[in-house]
């Protein structure tokens, strides 16, 4: 792998990460407020209690089983790591840097793959080379904006 391919690695993982994080995070936090919501509906004077224990109770399970919290961290916390690896790699030779990146890849997360194009893309855009990205299936597009991040140049 030579130093451009290590570069363009080292800046397709951070976004990717980037956008996982935000995703996750944005996951997490809307079944957190309709799980709150449902459980003030229950002082409503009309409500549908199975209806709402129902969907209380698939959200809880999602939570558990899922936990997008606690992947959300750990995209953070490799993003946090992508990010200083990123800013500093000019100043690091290149065995150094493979070095780096490859131990900083032991931790990855598990970012979704409908991910992947929309990193890739930004990635692009961020080293000046958007002639070569790729068209976004509907629904990449839709997760990566919900992601925060939809490049387009």
């Amino acid at each position: 792998m030579n130093r451009e391919d290590l570069e363009f690695s080292i800046t397709y993982s951070y976004y990717l990460e980037k956008m996982n994080y935000r995703l996750l995070t944005r996951i997490d936090k809307l079944i957190t407020l309709i799980l709150i919501v449902l459980g003030f509906a229950v002082f409503a004077k009309y409500s549908n209690m199975f209806v709402f224990g129902a969907v209380v109770a698939v959200l809880s399970v999602l939570q558990l089983v899922y936990q997008f919290a606690q992947e959300a961290g750990i995209s953070k916390e490799q993003m946090r790591h992508y990010r200083s690896l990123k800013v500093n790699m000019k100043d690091i030779g290149d065995d150094e840097l493979r070095q780096r990146f490859a131990k900083i890849q032991d931790s990855d997360s598990m970012p979704w793959q409908s991910l992947e194009d929309a990193a890739f893309n930004r990635t692009l855009i961020a080293l000046g080379q958007p002639s070569q990205m790729v068209k976004l299936t509907v629904k990449n597009a839709v997760l990566s904006w919900l992601a925060g991040d939809l490049p387009k140049h």
